[in-house]
């Protein structure tokens, strides 16, 4: 009885979420891999990577955080914890699973269709064409100006020949060259060599895992905190 009534109470909020399920559509939408993370220090925007929710971690790199994502067609909010995932990116860790992008394995090249993507609120995604910058005295991950302003933490992402994605990296900031002329705008950011970082990181061995129950009645297994006692 108690969990069908949870489940008539879920249901307004799930049905966009539930009707594509139910649908009959055995495609997972991952045309949105993108994530607006709320931490103590402000907003950033990430992806969601095979690696986790990344993000550059230039308002916090721990503690408490709260995550926005998409499910299928359905915006999501999940709570979570900061952790540094490498020298360049931040891992928002939280209890649910989101799209795991796979992460492009080479640099980009010019010939790639390259997408420049974001949530500015957690409900609704951008997304701009981009280029990468092949010019003199440029160098490294660096994309044209697209004509339109990037936020940093923006997704550049690959579209591959069957209309999917690959996660290039996160937009780092926009840089001005000046030369002979009006200078001339761009945007570097953290790309393929940022992101084989993440490999050389020494993964943690957790042995004991224990249970985590939520208030929505949805219980999932997490790592023991260090220093708390052994499950009995």
């Amino acid at each position: 009885m108690r969990t069908r009534l949870l489940t008539l109470l879920l249901l307004p909020a799930l049905c966009g979420c539930t009707g594509w399920f139910l649908s009959g559509d055995h495609h997972f939408d991952r045309s949105r891999p993108v994530a607006l993370v709320e931490t103590t220090g402000g907003v950033e925007l990430g992806a969601t990577t095979e690696f986790g929710v990344l993000t550059l971690g230039r308002s916090a790199t721990a503690g408490p955080c709260r995550v926005h994502y998409f499910l299928g067609p359905t915006p999501m909010v999940d709570d979570g914890e900061l952790a540094p995932a490498s020298a360049t990116f931040t891992r928002a860790d939280i209890d649910l699973k989101t799209m795991a992008l796979r992460a492009l394995d080479r640099a980009p090249q010019a010939g790639d269709v390259l997408l420049a993507m974001w949530t500015p609120d957690g409900a609704r995604v951008e997304t701009v064409a981009v280029q990468l910058a092949r010019e003199d005295g440029i160098a490294g991950d660096v994309l044209r100006h697209p004509g339109r302003e990037l936020p940093p933490g923006a997704s550049v992402l690959v579209r591959t020949r069957n209309d999917g994605l690959l996660f290039a990296g996160l937009i780092a900031g926009k840089a001005t060259l000046a030369g002979d002329g009006d200078p001339r705008a761009y945007y570097v950011f953290a790309g393929v060599d940022r992101i084989r970082e993440l490999l050389a990181v020494p993964a943690e061995h957790t042995v004991d895992m224990v249970p985590k129950y939520r208030p929505d009645d949805v219980s999932v297994m997490k790592p023991r905190p260090a220093g708390s006692p052994p499950p009995p």
